[in-house]
């Protein structure tokens, strides 16, 4: 199965990007993937549409290049909002990814919130796996 993955520094939470991107994806082209978010003792998945697909890539990147912090949020979310990423630091290198999955779809209503440490020196190698995901 083609992935990407981040794993939080402090706990066993997991989230994890699913499915096959297909390269040459321009303009309007979209494609699907599945979000996975797995954690004890919660396991949530949620399928994702979702178009220019490298904006995620350049998320990641851009969070690389300010490796040594920011002020406010960086943020993306995917086209029906299934899944959004808010990203926060703080003086000391530290970097907490929030995490919004929701689904609506068919009768379906739920909603999972969680956030994940992360450790600036964790960015550049997530950056380099979101590129080779995302293309």
């Amino acid at each position: 199965m083609i992935e990407f993955a981040i794993k939080d520094v402090d706990s066993s939470t997991v989230l994890q990007f699913e499915g096959e991107v297909p390269c040459g994806l321009t303009g309007r082209d979209g494609c699907f993937f599945v979000i996975r978010l797995v954690s004890i003792p919660l396991s949530a998945a949620v399928r994702v549409y979702d178009i220019q697909l490298g904006q995620w890539a350049d998320f990641f990147a851009d969070l690389a290049v300010n490796w040594q912090g920011w002020s406010g949020e960086k943020d993306h979310e995917s086209l029906e909002g299934h899944l959004r990423l808010e990203a926060t630091s703080d003086a000391s290198g530290h970097i907490r990814l929030f995490i919004r999955l929701r689904d609506v779809e068919a009768g379906s209503n739920w909603l999972v919130e969680t956030s994940m440490a992360l450790e600036a020196g964790q960015l550049k190698g997530l950056a380099d796996r979101a590129r080779a995901y995302f293309g």
